[in-house]
């Protein structure tokens, strides 16, 4: 298991959460991966959540009480950030993958704006045909058109 000492315990940790977006800010890698980790946290509450709103109808008024819902809730919410960090469905590290390779494209996209000589990505001239040579031409008519 991999053990991250996360900014943000939960998503709905306020002040870890601010402390990950000043490290965004910075662009510190470590932070793409929290974001990612913490989104894939957030993800598997509310798939929890799903499954609570499902079941609703299948409890008993003996062992349903709003007690046993809200320990049901912590429980999943802990759950769902023990999973994240383990990268149970792996969105984590394929959402921070993304913003890393975004944050790469849209560098070089700056840098080639910026570049003191821009030439179009794609031009929108149509460049005049290449002319063949005599040997090129004879070359590819069939045997029964040469002269």
């Amino acid at each position: 298991m991999q053990d991250i000492t996360l900014s943000a315990k939960s998503y709905l940790d306020f002040a870890g959460l601010g402390n990950l977006k000043a490290r965004a800010k910075r662009d510190d890698a470590d932070a793409a991966q929290e974001v990612g980790q913490q989104f894939e946290a957030m993800f598997i509450q509310m798939i929890f959540k799903s499954m609570r709103e499902a079941n609703e109808p299948l409890k008993s008024d003996l062992m349903g009480s709003s007690s046993v819902d809200t320990f049901e809730q912590m429980y999943h919410e802990e759950l769902s950030q023990v999973m994240a960090s383990s990268g149970t469905f792996g969105m984590g590290k394929w959402l921070s993958e993304q913003v890393k390779t975004q944050t790469a494209a849209s560098k070089a996209i700056d840098a080639y704006a910026t570049a003191p000589v821009a030439m179009p990505l794609q031009s929108t001239e149509k460049a005049p045909p290449k002319p063949l040579d005599r040997g090129d031409a004879t070359r590819a008519l069939p045997l029964s058109q040469h002269r």
